[in-house]
């Protein structure tokens, strides 16, 4: 492909991104789970108009998304999965939420460009977190986003991390509780409690139910720029000092620290910016950072001075494969 058409195709991943939206709304992958379909089988199926359809699942057929046999006909392939509802690399909840909030939100770029503000707040008139707590299929779908889209960070973070020193595991900002459900799912003599907001509050309980934890894992509802509870011997940041500025993550951090022992350990997991193979995808999940929230992705010299400001002591980083990496500190005395 010469540098043209490489430039043309980037410039129109706004049209990939909500030709991905349709299918996953539509489920297109799970009604060819069954079989190959006909265009005309599957707008019946899922209430579409057949031409237009039809023009959506060609462009996502010349994307190898999905398979275009003869007569108009489609059938699923192996990147296909990501489509699906229920599979273990499913990102189908994920492509929903990239293709209604996230994508109008990006629409707006320039605003926060121009104004240093998220551009979310500029058109749904409210921050990221009061919309979630204000539109509960929302959060349902961004929490199963999260869960989903974590699977295979969870089963690489229980793989290189000894979590059997650790006891007693507080998941801070942890949503519906998945990695910490996978970390005791896989140390049965540990026990944790998820610490988030509110509206988390029934996911988690169902989500730890649903994983046979409710005898090893607690729910405590709060803030964590007030407060973090105590008698945490691991302390669990994921993909929570993203969202925020500098400030707001320092504030975090040393709620953190006061509530950890001389003994205990935080580990944080995030993308990092660095000069590898996986930047363009954390410069791309800063963007979503900018206009989102009031947050940003950092490199680790970031992340080390956050955790100097907040009496925090950097130990070490360890990379995943999956573009996340993890790096562990220990309070200062």
């Amino acid at each position: 492909m010469n540098s043209r058409l490489k430039f043309v195709k980037l410039l129109f991943g706004y049209k990939m991104t909500q030709c991905l939206y349709v299918a996953a709304k539509l489920n297109i992958a799970d009604h060819l789970l069954s079989g190959p379909k006909t265009v005309d089988d599957l707008a019946a199926l899922v209430n579409a108009k057949t031409e237009p359809l039809y023009r959506v699942l060609r462009c996502l057929a010349a994307l190898e998304i999905i398979n275009e046999n003869e007569n108009k006909t489609f059938s699923l392939n192996e990147i296909s999965e990501f489509l699906f509802s229920n599979s273990a690399n499913s990102l189908k909840d994920f492509v929903i939420l990239c293709g209604d909030d996230l994508y109008k939100t990006t629409s707006e770029l320039l605003y926060s460009v121009e104004t240093g503000l998220p551009a979310f707040d500029h058109i749904y008139g409210m921050g990221f977190w009061d919309y979630l707590d204000k539109n509960p299929d929302k959060s349902v779908n961004f929490h199963d986003a999260m869960t989903k889209g974590s699977e295979e960070l969870i089963k690489e973070l229980i793989k290189i991390y000894d979590f059997s020193p650790y006891k007693n595991i507080i998941d801070v900002g942890g949503g519906k509780g998945h990695v910490l459900c996978g970390i005791l799912s896989a140390y049965p003599n540990a026990h944790g409690i998820v610490y988030d907001l509110l509206h988390t509050k029934n996911l988690a309980l169902a989500y730890i139910n649903e994983k046979k934890l409710s005898d090893r894992c607690d729910v405590i509802t709060g803030n964590f720029f007030d407060s973090v509870p105590a008698s945490g011997d691991m302390y669990l940041l994921k993909v929570v000092l993203h969202d925020w500025n500098d400030e707001q993550a320092i504030t975090i951090l040393k709620n953190c620290r006061k509530a950890m022992s001389k003994q205990s350990k935080l580990i944080i997991i995030e993308k990092i910016i660095e000069e590898d193979q996986f930047k363009d995808i954390a410069c791309l999940g800063d963007i979503n950072m900018l206009v989102t929230l009031n947050g940003k992705e950092r490199n680790l010299i970031e992340f080390k001075n956050l955790l100097m400001s907040a009496n925090l002591h950097f130990e070490r980083q360890i990379d995943l494969s999956n573009s996340f990496s993890i790096v562990e500190a220990s309070p200062m005395f």
